[in-house]
């Protein structure tokens, strides 16, 4: 059960920021998706009364506060309180100080259906850069969670997030408030009551959304409940095609950036279109004309093709640039059979590599380089149906070549990282330790915990505080949520980091800039040297570490070159037969200008691992890293 407020009269003692808030007590049940409110969706109550007097009790109202001042309604069996937060002319006049008055008509800018979002986000941003000493106390998280409402309502996940932990990070920051923030952080933050509406979210079991009549693009995410048609006639996929033909041509920010001719694309898939076509042929169709972008962070949302998953109990991986076997499982097939870690693929199935690499590449979702993709392709070298057989010409680190017929009884298992030739302390996303000569190092392996990723950098970062230097290994990190808040850590003013680029028309050179600029973040600044670890794994929010950090001139790299994915803002073509496709529509650029998607974070030190390493067990990335760090601060200890 849960009770929630939605805005108080003026006779309790929250505070008027508390009153913009809609504040939600939830036990257990986590957001559903589709509509979001700035604490989730609404859960069912069956004992009003009894949470008033909890209300009450816990010193939430006035113990005397009047009935008549709740004025509660109920909606889709939730208590929720009507009044609505104070907003309109009114609000800013009473507003004590100018940043208040600049957050109230913000806020009335931002309210209803009609909003005037570029005029409440200048408004924001003066408050951020001129007046945040005129705000009451728990305001300024309203500013930033407001702005995180903004980014996520353009599609800039990277910069909502950044926002949502600013928003932490205020000090005497309500409860209400709080939970909008976490809530941005776990998922797209696009709909809070206070701004949106009265209207509840569709409750659990609710009939699913209808497919649009005529498709649409927005930047705000769709309803997630949203299914393709089953069933398309000839004449309906040739008015999907198009319609996202269109939208692509008009969403895409990155047509010249990767030299991709959409006028000649377009009538080569087109042709496809055969009489007969089943819907699920129509939708590969389409998940192949997606896949031309050469875009990691473009595709069908709510359709996945299906890629078999088995394979044989071993991993392959790629070693400058060919595979290889690095692991066998112990008693299985393959290790009866006589296959050995150190063995180059030679074939698969009687194709090269190069070949079996094409053979993939129409089943495979695109990478936004070429090198991620091959990485990625190896990865799936030997996948199949379950109990089917795959036959391997190996050549083993003797030279003597040999074919093995597999049988494909196991699940695809991803290539392990580097094994650490010290002692770790391991948490969930980021493990730690001192290096054996003194220096700091710390392994994020994932961003996909949100705020939980940036507590375990921290708790890191404190227990390597007096290290001299500090290696950070982001090798193998694909990305997820934003990593402002770690960046920050290294920052000792604001910072210029990166420059992004998003769509404001239909034109292709139609994109507005935007500067990223970072502030310094938690009790204290690392300032001593540090070393990055990369390779083309790297990517996405991992790609943004690396870009933030690179651009702030805080690190050195030492790896190869990143993924290259980093487009930074999407927007959502809904075809008229409910297929949602993602399309990137803006890019990152470092400081420099350098664009990030489609090329990558080249390493200043460049060390590529070899056979020879893998089969000595040597991780030279490190030890680069490690000899580098210690050099640099012998020099600085000489005074050279």
């Amino acid at each position: 059960m849960k009770w929630e407020r939605d805005g108080v009269g003026e006779g309790s003692r929250i505070t008027p920021a508390h009153r913009a808030a809609r504040v939600s007590w939830r036990p257990s049940a986590g957001p559903a998706p589709g509509r979001l409110g700035a604490a989730g969706p609404e859960a069912h109550v069956t004992e009003p009364l009894v949470k008033l007097i909890v209300m009450a009790t816990r010193g939430w109202l006035l113990p005397g506060l009047l009935v008549s001042l709740l004025c509660y309604q109920v909606q889709n069996g939730t208590i929720v309180l009507a009044q609505p937060p104070t907003t309109g002319p009114a609000a800013a006049t009473r507003a004590q100080g100018t940043g208040e008055a600049k957050l109230a008509a913000a806020r009335q800018a931002l309210t209803g259906s009609q909003k005037d979002a570029a005029r409440a986000r200048g408004l924001l941003q003066e408050i951020i850069d001129q007046d945040q000493a005129t705000l009451q106390a728990g305001s300024l998280a309203y500013v930033y969670v407001y702005l995180g409402y903004l980014e996520d309502r353009a599609g800039a996940r990277a910069a909502a997030t950044g926002w949502y932990q600013k928003a932490l990070g205020a000090p005497d920051s309500d409860p209400g408030i709080r939970q909008c923030a976490e809530y941005g952080l776990k998922q797209p933050l696009t709909w809070i009551r206070h701004l949106d509406g009265t209207s509840a979210p569709a409750r659990p079991g609710a009939p699913k959304s209808r497919p649009p009549a005529k498709g649409y693009v927005a930047t705000d995410q769709p309803p997630a409940d949203l299914v393709p048609a089953s069933t398309l006639s000839a004449p309906d996929q040739r008015k999907n095609f198009d319609f996202l033909c269109q939208a692509i041509d008009e969403t895409y920010a990155d047509f010249e950036l990767k030299g991709i001719d959409w006028e000649e694309v377009q009538p080569r898939y087109r042709a496809q279109l055969q009489p007969g076509l089943s819907a699920d042929e129509f939708y590969r169709l389409l998940f192949r004309l997606v896949n031309e972008l050469k875009d990691a962070h473009s595709w069908l949302q709510n359709y996945h093709v299906a890629v078999p998953s088995s394979a044989p109990e071993l991993t392959v991986d790629l070693l400058q640039g060919k595979p290889f076997v690095v692991a066998v499982s112990a008693g299985s097939e393959a290790a009866r059979l006589g296959a050995k870690p150190g063995s180059e693929v030679l074939t698969v199935d009687g194709l090269p590599f190069e070949k079996k690499v094409e053979a993939l590449r129409p089943l495979l979702r695109a990478c936004s380089t070429e090198r991620a993709f091959r990485r990625e392709a190896c990865r799936q070298l030997l996948t199949g149906e379950r109990g089917t057989s795959v036959a391997i010409r190996l050549r083993a680190p003797d030279a003597r070549e040999e074919v093995l017929t597999l049988r494909r009884t196991g699940t695809l298992t991803p290539a392990a990282p580097p094994a650490c030739p010290f002692e770790l302390t391991r948490q969930r996303f980021v493990q730690f330790a001192r290096e054996p000569s003194g220096l700091g190092y710390i392994r994020v392996v994932s961003f996909e915990g949100r705020g939980e990723v940036a507590d375990e950098f921290d708790r890191a970062l404190e227990a390597l505080r007096a290290a001299p230097g500090l290696i950070l290994d982001i090798r193998n990190n694909r990305g997820g949520f934003g990593p402002q808040h770690m960046v920050g850590r290294f920052l000792t003013k604001p910072t210029l980091c990166a420059i992004g680029y998003r769509k404001n028309g239909p034109g292709h050179h139609d994109l507005r800039r935007q500067d990223d600029l970072l502030d310094p973040t938690g009790p204290w600044q690392y300032t001593c040297p540090v070393v990055l670890l990369v390779n083309d794994v790297t990517g996405s929010a991992a790609d943004l570490f690396a870009c933030y950090l690179r651009s702030a001139k805080r690190v050195l790299t030492v790896g190869t070159t990143t993924h290259g994915n980093l487009a930074g803002v999407a927007a959502y073509a809904v075809l008229p037969c409910g297929l949602v496709v993602r399309i990137s529509n803006g890019y990152v650029c470092d400081a420099q200008g350098k664009p990030i998607e489609g090329t990558g974070n080249e390493p200043d030190i460049a060390v590529d691992p070899t056979v020879a390493d893998f089969l000595a067990g040597k991780d030279p990335v490190l030890e680069k890293a490690v000899k580098v760090l210690n050099e640099k601060l012998g020099r600085e200890q000489s005074g050279s």
